[in-house]
């Protein structure tokens, strides 16, 4: 509970003040798998320490859970990628063992720095961060992975961002993909029926997410949306602050 508030408000924060794609662009930025992807297991991607991975390896053989993400993203990537581990810390299986997970980078002028950046912001159980392989950007395997998997991004040369589907790829250890969920509205128990391939798509499950923010097809936020966002960060502040003084309070 508080770890989802403490995010929301990180998400809050962190939205940008104007955006430049049209709504035509916007429309091509989501994620429509097809009925048989499968992870593209012989792609090669560097990781933080300039070696040469392939998916195939990451995933050893295990489930692994794969998200899109611009290290360098001004929006809800960073906060997505923390409620995401948050999730898999609470499904009570083991990182490493039962699952892996590799995110990987969207934009090839991101380099390790960068990298490394996002995954301390995501970072809220060891465990999890050591079953989890950061793989930088790359011109012709980003590309070819969203081709794979139907995963679609659009970048915005203005500001230098990425408008991009929110949602994390769930593959079982046969490297067939067993779910697609979006990372904003994740449970552990979603999480964790994906992971062991009981997963049942609900409505909610099922709703698109855009990581690029607010009536971004406009240009520009409008003046009640920012009012609006810092409100909504000031009452989850005070709820916050309630729900521990109330727990903190003898009896």
């Amino acid at each position: 509970m508080i770890a989802w508030l403490l995010t929301i408000v990180m998400l809050l924060a962190a939205a940008p003040a104007s955006a430049a794609l049209t709504p035509d662009q916007l429309a091509r930025a989501v994620a429509r798998p097809g009925i048989k992807a499968a992870l593209p297991v012989d792609l090669r991607f560097a990781d933080l320490a300039g070696r040469q991975v392939t998916l195939g390896a990451v995933a050893a053989g295990h489930p692994l859970v794969l998200i899109f993400a611009d290290y360098t993203c001004a929006h809800i990537c960073a906060p997505g990628l923390r409620l995401t581990q948050n999730a898999l810390s609470q499904t009570g299986l083991q990182a490493g063992t039962d699952y892996r997970v590799a995110v990987v980078g969207l934009d090839p002028k991101d380099g390790a720095a960068q990298a490394r950046a996002m995954g301390e912001k995501m970072s809220v159980d060891a465990r999890v961060t050591r079953a989890t392989t950061l793989l930088l950007g790359d011109a012709d395997a980003t590309p070819a992975a969203a081709k794979a998997l139907g995963y679609g991004y659009v970048y915005d040369a203005d500001n230098d961002q990425f408008a991009h589907d929110a949602s994390v790829y769930v593959f079982g250890a046969d490297g067939r993909l067993r779910a697609l969920l979006p990372e904003m509205a994740l449970t552990a128990a979603t999480m964790k029926a994906a992971l062991v391939g009981t997963t049942a798509l609900s409505f909610t499950e099922r709703v698109a997410h855009l990581c690029y923010g607010f009536a971004s097809a406009h240009g520009l936020y409008g003046r009640a949306i920012v009012v609006g966002m810092q409100a909504l960060s000031v009452l989850l502040l005070a709820a916050l602050a309630i729900f521990l003084f109330r727990r903190r309070r003898p009896i």
